[in-house]
């Protein structure tokens, strides 16, 4: 099991094949109570609300809604993939961490296996 208690923001991440992703943004916990396919949580909108696709604004804008309920669900890294604005930014699920290192997180998936999304927001 890898120690995932030492990712922070600023850690380099890199592919399975060694190729460099971009730096870690953000680690979100896992949130088992992720049960909409567009990664709301039941607690935030009532039972019913949640259970209706497109009620309210996807917690992953840009993100496929099975992708982001798998990553708000087993928890996930936001990745800033660098560059000027608009960032881009990419999401990887804490069950690809395959190892953390003093300065580099290295997953078990490659770059094109994960999801991305654009934003304006530096």
């Amino acid at each position: 099991m890898t120690d995932k208690i030492r990712i922070r923001p600023g850690l380099l991440v890199v592919d399975r094949t060694g190729t460099r992703i971009g730096r870690v943004r953000e680690m979100h916990s896992p949130d088992p109570l992720a049960v909409s396919d567009d990664g709301r949580r039941i607690g935030d909108i009532g039972d019913i609300e949640a259970m209706l696709p497109g009620w309210t604004r996807h917690a992953l804008p840009g993100v496929p809604g099975t992708a982001a309920a798998r990553l708000v669900r087993e928890g996930y890294l936001r990745i800033a993939r660098g560059g000027p604005p608009p960032t881009r930014l990419c999401y990887a699920a804490l069950t690809d961490v395959a190892d953390v290192h003093e300065e580099t997180v290295e997953l078990s998936v490659v770059l094109d296996d994960l999801p991305t999304a654009t934003t304006r927001r530096g």
